[in-house]
């Protein structure tokens, strides 16, 4: 006995140190974080020890005060306490008939309706998981809800359409509950048994014990039942009528509570010990549990006032009594012990869950300020974590858990003309999620994934935060820019190729390995035309070719192909060739094809999957579209159609109905026309929102583009490992422009060291372009849109002049303004 207390001294020892890490960890700024997400601090709670002789209470040091909701879950009725799964999940059940899978998160893994009224749930050593329905129904699942009712009891005088009481397991993993006076359980091969109580009687308490249960019958009588019989029963006396029961399930025998008065009955039904306490509850008892790890005490809470009592199951001496100041009082079934942390959990009616440390006899932490009230039990989750039931609604809280957040460097040096992703080189300890921010954007800037970039010479800080729920840890990274010192130059130079007899003038422009550039996008925006001088001028940009294909006769001039700025897709092309650009400096070239697969709540599955397939492209009149706008396209979408989801910070912010809405520039919009429009019943006001991209080529297969900054989707392909390769049908090419036509062409090639040559010629088909850019040393090389959006800037002049105003292109520079 000794030793079992002293290593659960050390255990809460070691909690409570973790606790302190974490809220010590948290900073200033991690409590402002806090408040924004919502959390409320939660009120002291006082302990008092009482020393068996009765002298008067002294106050503990005070608990920790760390409190973190994680999620809310809303069930189909009132909820039961929960069960806390070995796999992480959670089981629960409704008194309406429902059950749930939940994941660690809270997201519904699986949802079963059994069409009775059900009891509390009971899960025994082997994870199976036992249920009592009415008319004395017994159901049994696995832990993946797996499963259904395995029995209907019959018995002497039975009435139908009664709720049962709540399932127990004994020692040996036996299913017991009782309905009306028979108390019914599964044999070992699963033959149906009842033990009957006199006619009339009906059983108020039942604690399962090492063999078979205990119940306390309405007639003041203790039942011991094994199997389908009574083996003892005992008269109680007038004290202990009322009692809460706690069952040995080591030594054996119950524990009866009952206001002042306690006893105790061996496993074989002898008295153990009859005793008075020094005071009675406030409200009377809850129902006691076992002391984690020791089987030699019980813990019960009054439930009407703060109190919760220890008391030893030997002799049912007091071992302590403290006071959670403003419980409010217990609810019959709100303790639960947590035995990998060696605690009771305790639900205040206030809204206040305690963590009871027995071996120090005080309240090791608090959690509380919610407006919910815990009456339906508290299940532990680990780790600190724990789960408790109000009504219909399940809340998730425990502590703030600590993350390390580490750069490579103490010091982040930039040069101007340099971009990073700077979770490259970033190590955390916990695999979270991050938000990024720079304390002086004029100085350098950063994106929700990490982009950085530098703006002008100085110093300044990046803060990286962790913001997953249950988690805490912060980087403050310092950032000095510098001047750019690159001496890296484009250069310009016509050369003469000649094919089959026919010679053709081409203006190049090569770009050395290393230069910075980016996609070039007229006025910033998608959906808007400039001069090619302009845009150039606008990045500050030593070189410059126009881009993709995009609408130049009267419509809306937005891009045909896909375009990816700053990291971010902000068209969606899914035709021809396109080059990307990554941080690393390697360059790609392929079919990209790329889709948007959305998820609510934390889930891309079945109900909370959305989609869309075009982003910043405005839907043609009558058809049913599934769009995106991002900050990129402008202050609003800029038409009033369908149903509109505003999407800001990763939750929804608004939802309307033919409205030309404003595009939040943390976020972005989602538009829903036709017979896409069911899509937007996936969302509320406040629903959690995010997606993720799938990269593919052509032939359907993976591409690993995700590190790819900047792309410009055209083609066709013309170059490919140093080989021919022309097949504009095979990539959704129709018109006769790219076919057959010979006209004026814009074309991009990468050479076998890694340069880069932006090419013009005024008139040649697609296959004499290949052939041309073979000869200009091409190891891979694409066409871009030609005609009269063919154009080329370098060192400070057109060298190509477009014949129109262009909607992109890509922009090379070693002072590029980002």
């Amino acid at each position: 006995m000794q030793q079992k207390m002293t290593d659960h001294k050390l255990r809460a020892f070691v909690v409570l140190l973790i606790m302190i890490i974490g809220i010590s960890h948290i900073g200033s700024h991690g409590l402002q974080t806090a408040a924004a997400l919502g959390n409320r601090s939660m009120m002291a709670a006082e302990s008092s020890n009482t020393a068996l002789n009765g002298a008067a209470a002294t106050k503990n040091p005070a608990s920790s005060k760390a409190e973190l909701e994680y999620w809310r879950y809303t069930g189909e009725g009132m909820l039961y306490a929960p069960l806390a799964l070995p796999n992480g999940n959670l089981f629960t059940v409704t008194a309406n008939g429902w059950l749930s899978v939940l994941d660690g998160k809270g997201k519904e893994v699986k949802r079963v309706n059994t069409y009775s009224k059900l009891s509390a749930p009971a899960i025994n050593g082997k994870n199976e998981i036992y249920i009592a329905g009415t008319g004395a129904r017994l159901f049994k699942y696995d832990r993946a809800a797996n499963g259904g009712q395995t029995g209907i009891f019959y018995f002497k005088n039975k009435k139908e359409q009664l709720q049962p009481s709540g399932v127990v397991t004994d020692g040996e993993g036996y299913p017991y509950f009782a309905y009306q006076h028979a108390i019914l359980s599964l044999s070992s091969t699963g033959e149906k048994q009842a033990a009957l109580l006199p006619d009339g009687v009906t059983v108020k308490e039942l604690a399962a014990g090492k063999s078979g249960v205990y119940a306390l019958g309405s007639n003041g009588t203790l039942y011991a039942v094994r199997a389908g019989a009574v083996v003892w029963e005992a008269a109680l006396e007038q004290s202990l009528l009322g009692a809460k029961l706690a069952a040995d399930r080591v030594g054996g025998g119950v524990l009866l509570l009952a206001g002042k008065a306690v006893a105790a009955y061996e496993e074989d039904g002898k008295v153990r010990f009859t005793r008075e306490l020094a005071a009675a509850p406030a409200g009377g008892w809850t129902s006691p549990v076992l002391l984690p790890g020791d089987a030699g005490a019980v813990v019960a809470a009054e439930l009407s006032g703060n109190g919760i009592a220890a008391f030893r199951l030997a002799d049912g001496a007091e071992l302590w009594r403290i006071s959670a100041a403003g419980a409010g009082g217990f609810g019959p079934v709100a303790l639960a012990p947590d035995a990998a942390a060696g605690i009771v959990l305790a639900g205040g009616r206030s809204g206040a869950v305690y963590a009871i440390d027995g071996f120090a006899k005080s309240i090791l932490y608090t959690y509380g300020g919610h407006a919910a009230v815990p009456a339906s039990g508290v299940a532990p989750m680990g780790a600190g974590r724990f789960a408790y039931a109000s009504g219909s609604k399940l809340i998730a809280a425990g502590p703030v858990r600590p993350v390390a957040v580490t750069y490579a460097a103490a010091t982040l040096k930039l040069p101007l003309d340099t971009r990073l992703l700077l979770t490259d080189k970033l190590k955390l300890s916990d695999s979270v999620a991050l938000a990024f921010r720079s304390d002086n954007a004029a100085i350098v800037r950063i994106t929700d994934k990490g982009v950085v970039t530098p703006i002008a010479a100085g110093s300044a800080n990046l803060y990286v935060d962790v913001i997953t729920s249950g988690y805490k840890g912060q980087l403050k990274l310092p950032v000095q820019v510098a001047a750019s010192a690159s001496k890296l130059k484009v250069k310009h130079e016509a050369k003469k190729v000649s094919l089959s007899g026919k010679s053709y003038t081409v203006q190049t422009v090569v770009i050395p390995k290393g230069i910075p550039m980016t996609a070039g996008l007229a006025s910033r925006k998608v959906g808007i035309v400039q001069p090619l001088v302009s845009i150039t001028k606008a990045y500050n940009a030593d070189a410059a070719i126009n881009g993709t294909y995009f609408e130049a006769y009267g419509g809306i001039p937005e891009p045909y192909g896909t375009i990816i700025a700053d990291g971010n897709v902000e068209h969606i092309g899914n035709t021809g060739t396109a080059i990307g650009f990554t941080w690393d400096g390697t360059i790609v070239m392929d079919s990209l094809r790329v889709k948007v697969l959305g998820g609510t709540d934390g889930s891309f599955a079945y109900p909370n999957n959305w989609y869309v397939y075009f982003i910043n492209r405005t839907p043609s009149a009558g058809a049913s579209s599934a769009i995106m706008f991002t900050p990129k396209r402008g202050a609003k979408v800029g038409f009033a159609l369908g149903t509109t989801i505003t999407v800001s910070k990763g939750k929804v912010t608004k939802i309307s109905k033919k409205e030309n809405v404003s595009i939040p520039a943390d976020g972005y919009v989602l538009v829903f026309i036709g017979s896409e429009e069911k899509l937007a019943e996936r969302f509320k006001v406040g629903t959690a929102v995010d997606y993720k991209l799938e990269m593919a080529n052509l032939s359907k297969m993976p591409i690993a583009w995700s590190r790819v900054h900047t792309a410009v989707g055209a083609g066709p392909r013309l170059v490919k490992d140093g080989k021919l390769a022309i097949n504009p049908a095979g990539e959704g090419f129709s018109s006769s422009k790219i076919l057959t036509d010979s006209a004026a062409r814009s074309g991009i090639l990468v050479k076998k060291d890694g340069t880069v040559v932006l090419a013009t010629v005024s008139q040649a088909t697609i296959k004499q372009w290949g052939q041309i850019m073979l000869q200009l040393g091409a190891v891979q090389a694409m066409n871009l849109d030609g005609g009269a959006s063919s154009g080329m800037y370098a060192q400070g002049k057109l060298i190509t002049t477009p014949g129109r105003l262009i909607s992109n292109s890509l922009v090379f520079g070693t002072k590029l303004k980002w």
